[in-house]
């Protein structure tokens, strides 16, 4: 009787250990093999945000390294960019990380006026600004290369597709921050680069992708290798020592892009 007794309650206790390893198990983040996971017979969405700030953004980073597939539409990349994220520091890494892996600067053409984004009307036959920045940001994610306009173009795509508030920033940057001062609470900014504003939990920061890539094509391209983090994100009130806005062209210029 008692030899049935011992057996009865260590099968009890296995029974429950079981239990307990199986449920600590549903929520591991999954590798980018597996897209979801089965609970209860359901599919569910497999996501890495209960590690991912934490870590670093490492589970972002190595995420996002995994894909290898040659984006041509704004709305799929987007998705697939952020599909396991959840909070919008994650999706602006994802989109970030992703851009200074895939885009390079095209050197021959930052001085060709017909490479900017005012130039940019003759892609949109209706000329709307909003049409405009899609099918110019379309343009680098096929090319895999642009200037400061597409980096800033596509940026903001991606974010309006994830559900991120995002804006253009038109100003000045120059490795001068002599120069730079003297433009400093002054009307009259020259414009020779454009840059991105995010918000993230509500707090807005400056966020420039051109200057944090480091993969550039001059008839040839040579890929990316790593980024610069001194241009990820920095806060609304501070922005880059080589960087100054040109507050009424980026007021006109986001305007434009939100006229339905």
């Amino acid at each position: 009787m008692k030899t049935l007794l011992s057996t009865i309650i260590v099968m009890c206790i296995t029974a429950v250990i079981n239990a307990q390893n199986i449920d600590s198990q549903i929520f591991i983040s999954a590798d980018s093999s597996s897209p979801a996971k089965e609970i209860a017979g359901e599919k569910v969405p497999w996501h890495l945000s209960d590690t991912a700030e934490g870590n670093g953004f490492s589970a972002v980073d190595n995420y996002v390294s995994g894909l290898k597939k040659k984006y041509k539409n704004i709305p799929e990349l987007s998705k697939d960019i952020t599909r396991p994220f959840y909070t919008d520091g994650e999706k602006v890494r994802a989109i970030f990380i992703w851009m200074t892996q895939n885009i390079v600067y095209n050197e021959k053409e930052k001085n060709n006026p017909n490479s900017s984004i005012e130039s940019g009307s003759s892609y949109s036959p209706a000329g709307k600004w909003a049409d405009v920045y899609f099918n110019y940001a379309s343009k680098v994610l096929r090319s895999r290369m642009g200037i400061c306009d597409g980096y800033s173009a596509l940026f903001y795509e991606l974010c309006n597709y994830s559900g991120i508030q995002c804006e253009i920033v038109k100003g000045l940057a120059v490795n001068d921050t002599d120069k730079i001062k003297k433009y400093k609470n002054k009307n009259k900014i020259p414009l020779n680069h454009a840059w991105n504003k995010v918000s993230i939990n509500g707090q807005w920061e400056y966020i420039d992708v051109t200057w944090a890539s480091s993969g550039k094509y001059n008839g040839r391209r040579i890929e990316p290798k790593g980024y610069n983090p001194n241009y990820y994100l920095i806060s609304e009130n501070k922005l880059y020592a080589d960087h100054v806005i040109n507050q009424k062209e980026t007021k006109k210029r986001n305007e434009q892009i939100g006229e339905e």
